[in-house]
């Protein structure tokens, strides 16, 4: 039986001044002009439903087939009612979430004997594979989920799930999401009429199609074959057919008041025999193959000390083309709004969701790429060696230290080392000065340069200063800090003699 109806039930949450409410597609798309943004708690829902309205648009308008028809787009201020209503209305029937033959991003005919919870949509519940990140939920248990979380975590799933074992239907393992393992970017505008145009990115669609305008994929063509892969293998290939992907095979169970339980199983199978740049992913070459590959977040640091990723030199990579549409469309349209990055994804191990993050940064909009292309990843490289210097004078003061008493080992030493509130406090002094610098950087790359410097030396010194005061002031331990201070600034006066040669 037909229910719940994504094109006009309330389910993505979006923020108009200080409320928070739920709407349907249709709504989110035509209001877009007055809503701030998608105000969703998991940055991995705010990404696959910025996707999916995305994948409407294109097919909606047909493109835009060009950098310019994109500016007509936004210079319009919402957009077009009649453009969005006839596509969303001719297509009505392939958003029910709940369809005996047809439900919006499942399929169909999954067997429901072996059920699992539904919570294994959404790495944030303890279920299934997922480590406990930040509840404890359990399989046996599942909460009930209202039709409109069930509806985000099954977009959220299809887009970011991780490869892994899955051993169903003669099926071993799943090909990991889309975003899987890569960092997602895109512009935010002043509303969200504003972020989506920015991200809607000069699009040919021919040989492309998203989920609901194809055929309704069914268990027979996810069955195993020789390879013990799905039968069903389509090319990883066109905008809204990746941004709508069928990662894994998924069937809600209605339950009357909301969803407990999923049929659940392998999605289709990507092939991957030609290159495909995801407008939302920034690339880095690989020196040793010389292939392109998605720019990740990482577990030991936080995204700005990797930012040099996204201006990369000619030849080193692929700047991801949301950024790149958003500052053109700002140039092109003389518009001076500040904008925003967003950067959203995961950190996996192997199968496992270790940590989900979102980080938001200043986007530079009017200073010249090459100005970026340098200026970035000088002050990247110039706190890395300033990092540096800290370690080596952190180590030798966990040494002397532990010398003390005995001959350290150098796991001891290590872990000594970092109990300091030495680098943790360095990097995140530095990370809240980094949005300032992009900032400075519209106004004057130099001038930026300058204060960067600056501000690197300060937090150097600070962390410094609040490490020694942590080892204690018996004479022995304060002559350590002396001894260890003189190799940390010897480092220091090597590095700027270096920098002043180069």
């Amino acid at each position: 039986m037909k229910a719940f109806n994504l094109i006009e039930e309330p389910w993505i949450p979006v923020r108009r001044g200080v409320a928070v409410r739920e709407v349907g597609l249709r709504e989110a798309l035509l209001e877009a002009h007055h809503l701030e943004r998608i105000e969703a708690a998991s940055p991995l829902v705010e990404v696959a439903l910025t996707r999916l309205l995305l994948a409407v648009l294109h097919r909606a308008y047909q493109g835009p087939r060009s950098a310019r028809e994109q500016a007509q787009i936004f210079s319009k201020g919402r957009f077009d009612s009649g453009v969005v209503t006839t596509y969303l209305d001719r297509w009505r029937d392939r958003f029910w979430l709940f369809h005996p033959t047809a439900p919006f991003w499942q399929v169909p005919d999954l067997p429901e004997d072996d059920p699992l919870p539904w919570t294994k949509l959404r790495p944030e519940f303890a279920a299934g594979n997922n480590p406990t990140l930040f509840d404890h939920t359990y399989d046996d248990a599942p909460p009930l989920a209202s039709f409109a979380e069930a509806a985000r975590s099954l977009a959220a799933h299809q887009t970011f799930t991780p490869g892994g074992l899955i051993r169903r239907y003669g099926v071993q393992s799943g090909v990991g999401a889309p975003l899987a393992v890569s960092a997602a970017f895109f512009a935010i505008g002043t509303n969200l009429f504003h972020t989506l145009t920015q991200a809607l990115v000069p699009y040919d669609e021919s040989d492309d199609h998203p989920i609901w305008e194809t055929d309704p994929v069914v268990l027979s063509e996810l069955e195993g074959d020789e390879n013990k892969q799905p039968r069903k293998k389509v090319p990883l290939f066109g905008r809204t057919r990746i941004y709508t992907w069928l990662s894994r095979g998924v069937r809600l169970l209605n339950t009357g008041p909301g969803v407990r339980y999923m049929a659940y199983g392998p999605g289709v199978h990507p092939l991957t025999d030609r290159f495909y740049q995801d407008p939302m992913l920034a690339y880095a070459k690989q020196d040793k193959t010389g292939n392109l590959v998605p720019v990740r977040l990482r577990a030991d640091k936080a995204f700005w000390r990797d930012f040099s990723a996204l201006f990369p030199e000619e030849d080193a990579g692929l700047s991801p083309q949301t950024l790149e549409s958003a500052r053109l469309l700002q140039q092109q349209t003389g518009t001076r709004r500040a904008l925003r990055i967003e950067v959203a994804g995961q950190v996996t191990d192997q199968a496992k969701v270790m940590e989900i993050r979102r980080e938001i940064y200043p986007l530079p909009t009017h200073a010249k790429e090459r100005a970026l292309r340098i200026f970035v990843p000088r002050a990247t490289q110039l706190a890395d060696a300033r990092a540096a210097c800290l370690r080596k004078g952190g180590w030798q003061l966990a040494r002397l230290l532990l010398s003390l008493s005995r001959d350290p080992d150098k796991q001891d030493v290590r872990a000594l080392l970092e109990s300091f509130p030495l680098l943790p406090y360095y990097w995140n002094r530095l990370g809240n000065a980094f949005g300032a610098f992009l900032e400075k950087l519209d106004e004057s790359p130099d001038e930026a340069w300058d204060v960067w410097e600056a501000r690197v030396r300060e937090a150097s010194e600070a962390a410094w200063a609040v490490t020694t005061k942590t080892v204690g002031t018996e004479a022995r331990q304060l002559k350590a800090v002396q001894e260890a201070e003189k190799t940390w600034r010897t480092c220091l006066a090597k590095e700027a003699r270096r920098e002043r040669k180069g």
